[in-house]
């Protein structure tokens, strides 16, 4: 076989390699593996999460400040899959919602879990809009409610109330909180809320106990209340914040953290913060 000849094969074989190699990526990302994936993604100074069940359904909590939850996203789905089962919008500030008008103009999106509190902000009005063209079932949170995200994995909704659009409270402490439970595993999912509104949930004798907590308002000094974190007792706290972060987290709220002796993961040091789970061991990745 001449040089030339070598060449030939070697530029078509390498190619296509590649190519077999990246199939094979998008195929093994696409597949349900029968684990629970959640990934606290790194999105700057905002919230998103994504999370794959074992059945493979894809939900993604809070959309971050930006177009940057579709880099990330693209990082945990495949490039052809353009499907989320579930959106959950825990209220409508900025660092919440702006990146879900960029998920909903490239994915169709199924069903959507939010509060029914709207914000007179441009950032709020945009996803209103692209909402409405995506025509995607519309889900009102309320305590006491269960969503089931595949045959084994449950979101239960914790807060909030019924009369939450007409109690005008600030949009923070009108966030969705629920847990995520997976066989033994679970995760809490927080939003923006206040120290009171976490002292009323330690107070009303719900079962919060969860292995991952979903720091509140990314780590602010009025959140992260002692007897919140008590009924959590998570092994792993997650702080999802950013490098221009408005002094978050504060030493006062992660002080009350390490007094909870929570594992302390943060976005802004970290980058995206993974977990797995079988339904009986959850594991770091």
């Amino acid at each position: 076989m001449n040089s030339q000849t070598t060449k030939i094969i070697q530029w078509f074989l390498v190619p296509l390699l590649f190519l077999n190699l990246a199939a094979w990526v998008a195929f093994s990302k696409s597949r349900p593996d029968f684990l629970l994936h959640v990934d606290f993604l790194d999105v700057g100074q905002g919230d998103s999460i994504f999370i794959q069940t074992f059945q493979g359904n894809q939900i993604v909590i809070d959309g971050g400040p930006s177009d940057q939850v579709l880099g990330e996203l693209g990082k945990v789905m495949p490039f052809y899959d353009r499907t989320i089962d579930l959106l959950i919008l825990t209220h409508p500030d900025l660092d919440h919602v702006a990146g879900f008008t960029d998920v909903l103009k490239r994915y169709r999106v199924k069903k959507v879990l939010l509060t029914g509190v709207s914000a007179d902000t441009a950032a709020y009005k945009q996803f209103a809009e692209a909402l409405e063209k995506e025509k995607a079932e519309k889900i009102y949170a309320q305590v006491g409610q269960r969503v089931w995200l595949d045959s084994a994995t449950v979101f239960d909704v914790y807060y909030p109330p019924p009369g939450i659009v007409e109690a005008k409270l600030k949009t923070n402490d009108t966030s969705v909180m629920g847990k995520l439970s997976f066989g033994k595993a679970s995760v809490f999912f927080t939003g923006d809320v206040t120290d009171k509104v976490e002292r009323q949930l330690a107070a009303a004798g719900f079962n919060l106990d969860s292995d991952i907590l979903k720091v509140a308002h990314h780590g602010s000094r009025f959140s992260s209340a002692e007897e919140f974190l008590s009924a959590v007792s998570p092994a792993y706290a997650i702080i999802e914040v950013g490098k221009n972060n408005y002094g978050h987290p504060t030493e006062e709220a992660m002080g009350r953290i390490q007094g909870a002796k929570a594992e302390i993961l943060r976005t802004d040091q970290n980058g995206t913060v993974r977990f797995v789970s079988d339904g009986i061991n959850l594991y770091k990745k």
